[in-house]
């Protein structure tokens, strides 16, 4: 039995690599803290894929986004699941959205120490009504 799972793990690792992805239990999200414009592919409306230019935060060993009324968050609305392309290759993540506050400020606050004067144009994405997510490798 254990033999079977540890094969079992050992396949879906190569099968991650093969295509280009991670199993969730092995993504590090220290390690891409300093990408500075991911991807993220959502699905629009007709189920055609939709690739986006965003920023990303790393707060406590998770990764973060966040964005206001943008068609690629309607997609997400529609369905969470996603591909976020992120230091050099595409993984499978769902997305959950964030409603607490404590949590919001730190998130928000963690974009404009990285993003500087750049997130202080854009404002409105980091305003209280920004909606903010936190991306979970599947």
């Amino acid at each position: 039995m254990a033999r079977s799972r540890i094969r079992a793990a050992l396949l879906a690792g190569l099968a991650g690599a093969l295509v280009g992805t991670t199993p969730a239990a092995a993504f590090d999200w220290n390690a891409v803290a300093d990408e500075r414009v991911p991807r993220i592919m959502t699905l629009d409306q007709d189920a055609s894929e939709r690739w986006t230019k965003l920023w990303i935060a790393v707060v406590d060993g998770q990764g973060y986004i966040r964005t206001g009324r943008s068609r690629w968050f309607r997609n997400i609305q529609r369905n969470p699941n996603v591909k976020l392309e992120i230091g050099g290759a595409v993984h499978p993540m769902r997305i959950e959205h964030v409603d607490d506050d404590a949590l919001r400020r730190r998130v928000s606050g963690t974009m404009r120490e990285k993003y500087g004067w750049q997130d202080v144009l854009i404002h409105p994405f980091g305003g209280p009504g920004a909606n903010i997510m936190r991306l979970v490798p599947r």
